[in-house]
């Protein structure tokens, strides 16, 4: 096709031209972080570096609303309703009790254990990590406990030493071991609670990891969301110019409609005035790759149970309602209890019981977390009634399960 079959024009004028205005894209910008001290330690084996970044796993509790709910649902479920002291023999003496409660109580030290353990349970969830550092009198016996925040702490190969570094600041603990010490070079030590799994011997690795697609994906798709509705609602677009060409200044008046004008403010027009005859302008919504409503809630929805899923977290947990009735909700309730809640409850408690025993020279009693179900305090209830009646347990006995003192005698 020659220039006279095309009416004289030249080629250049008669080709359509595409421009992109207004598409939300975001200029790149480094999220790396400066290195606050750990690299010089993993280079030189002081430490073993995690397997999975700390703060990127504590960045995922604020900004993923699921993990941060579910999260906040398992530690306020195993330590959100306090605890109590179980005299377990005769050798539990009032004496001893108000030893473990003046510990646990932090009445030394101003800290609230229950305070204390919800935050490791939150590092524990969250991270894969709680720490919490003990510190000794001059006998040797504990007289302070004390949380850690676990993005700041690292293990060393042998697991007889942990680091914390913060601000450039490096301290140095041992690792907490059982048994009344007083440590020669000055150091505190440091109990490491942690979520086991086969990724490492060193650190444990929190819940929401194997879900960390699904969080991926929930971001990027809030993130579509926001860069939507930032362009007040208006779709991806593109000018189409047909029979002619856009001449440099109507093209920087598009563009500054489409990224000033029309941005946030309805109900606003643009009028093209374009030089020809036969020139043809229009614009239209780049719809190939837009989401369907129904398609992309239901899409959310998957990533929102894929998380749920990993925590083990039931819907009404976290006051996610639908297809909910009484039924399925109680009998879930009792598995997350049963099969998450409880463990967990049992292995700090074990940890806890184990301190008091032999550093704080607190036998006959135990560390117990509360748990709040009425149906198990009636079958309780109704078993000891039962030992009673037959003279197995008598009242004071009773009592001490329920962490009780002695009724006292009128003699």
């Amino acid at each position: 096709m020659t220039d006279a079959d095309m009416g004289g024009r030249n080629v250049d004028e008669m080709l359509a031209k595409a421009y992109v205005v207004g598409d939300g894209a975001r200029a790149g910008a480094s999220r790396v972080l400066g290195d606050p001290g750990w690299t010089a330690l993993y280079e030189q084996g002081w430490v073993v570096e995690p397997p999975y970044d700390l703060d990127i796993l504590a960045g995922l509790y604020e900004t993923n609303a699921v993990n941060k709910a579910c999260v906040d649902a398992k530690a306020g479920s195993i330590a959100g309703l306090g605890y109590r002291l179980v005299r377990t023999d005769e050798r539990g003496t009032e004496q001893g009790r108000e030893a473990a409660i003046r510990l646990l109580e932090g009445r030394q030290t101003g800290t609230c254990f229950m305070d204390l353990i919800h935050g490791v349970c939150l590092d524990m969830e969250s991270v894969g990590n709680g720490y919490i550092e003990v510190t000794r009198d001059s006998r040797g016996l504990i007289d302070g406990l004390y949380r850690v925040p676990a993005t700041t702490v690292r293990v060393s190969p042998d697991r007889e030493r942990l680091a914390q570094v913060v601000d450039g600041q490096r301290q140095w603990f041992h690792a907490y071991a059982y048994g009344m010490r007083v440590p020669t070079d000055g150091l505190t030590e440091i109990l490491h609670f942690r979520k086991q799994s086969p990724a490492s011997s060193h650190y444990g690795v929190p819940d929401i990891v194997a879900a960390i697609g699904a969080a991926a994906g929930d971001r990027a798709a809030k993130e579509y969301n926001l860069d939507f509705f930032e362009h007040n609602a208006v779709p991806r677009m593109a000018i189409i110019v047909e029979g002619g060409q856009l001449t440099d200044e109507l093209m920087r008046q598009i563009q500054h409609f489409m990224e000033s004008e029309i941005r946030g403010k309805g109900h606003k027009t643009l009028v093209l005035d374009v030089p020809g005859h036969d020139v043809k302008v229009r614009i239209e919504p780049l719809t190939v790759g837009n989401q369907d409503d129904a398609a992309f809630l239901a899409y959310r929805k998957a990533n929102r149970d894929e998380i749920m899923m990993a925590h083990r977290v039931p819907p009404s947990k976290i006051t996610v309602v639908e297809n909910a009735n009484l039924a399925n909700s109680k009998d879930q309730d009792k598995t997350f209890r049963e099969q998450v809640v409880r463990p967990e409850q049992r292995r700090i408690e074990q940890r806890i019981n184990r301190m008091l025993a032999k550093d704080l020279g607190v036998p006959g009693w135990e560390f117990r977390f509360v748990e709040m179900d009425l149906d198990e305090e009636r079958e309780q209830a109704e078993i000891a009634r039962v030992y009673a009646e037959i003279g197995a347990w008598d009242v004071n006995e009773i009592r001490a399960r329920q962490g009780l003192g002695p009724v006292k005698s009128e003699e």
